[in-house]
């Protein structure tokens, strides 16, 4: 299942807190199975939905961020104009980067809530946070593959928006978003939990120690 790992991207001055999403682990690899590279290797592209979702999460932050720096007597624009200005955009392609974004997380926000109800209604299944010992747990209910499906759609619709109104523009600012976001995300894989052994299987042998 897809796990949320928290990490912090830093602009000229902001923090940025991003949600990235972890897939499925690979099968667990051994000291003795490891093969010796004598080379590096790049890590696989990050997937155009992340990278944007990133982008709007990060848009809707600075003019929340900007909001409160005119509310205290400060000069906002920096904040809020930052993509504008970093990404080289028009005045109109920046409104409707902004209009997008905005937009992408209330959408986004709706979808989380049907996920956090029904993540709720299967907790049920656990009387006081607990499920029996050796005992394999009930399957996930099928709703919450379909809502992250809807989530994958909403966020490539809303770049779809993005590409039709920047025109020629888009393939520049997409270039753009891959490499000023794409060095900052990492998606890191996580082990599923090790089913339990039969009953009556003796205990795992302790690793043998490293020398």
């Amino acid at each position: 299942m897809r796990t949320a790992i928290v990490k912090t991207l830093r602009s000229p001055r902001v923090w940025l807190v991003v949600l990235l999403l972890a897939v499925l682990a690979m099968p667990h690899r051994t000291r003795s199975q490891t093969p010796v590279s004598t080379g590096t290797t790049s890590p696989p592209p990050i997937p155009q939905r992340i990278n944007y979702h990133q982008l709007f999460n990060h848009v809707v932050y600075l003019d929340y961020q900007a909001g409160i720096a005119d509310q205290q007597g400060q000069n906002g624009n920096a904040l809020r104009n930052y993509y504008q200005v970093r990404a080289g955009l028009s005045a109109a392609e920046a409104t409707l980067l902004k209009a997008t974004a905005h937009d992408e997380i209330a959408a986004i926000k709706a979808v989380d809530q049907q996920i956090q109800a029904e993540v709720a209604l299967y907790r049920t299944n656990f009387p006081n946070g607990k499920w029996p010992a050796k005992t394999p747990l009930p399957p996930l209910p099928p709703q919450l593959h379909a809502l992250q499906v809807t989530k994958d759609n909403i966020i490539l619709n809303h770049v779809a928006t993005l590409q039709s109104g920047f025109g020629a523009d888009f393939q520049r600012f997409d270039t753009y978003v891959q490499t000023a976001l794409g060095p900052h995300i990492t998606v890191t894989t996580i082990k599923p939990p090790a089913a339990a052994p039969p009953a009556g299987s003796p205990p795992p042998a302790a690793p043998a120690p490293w020398k």
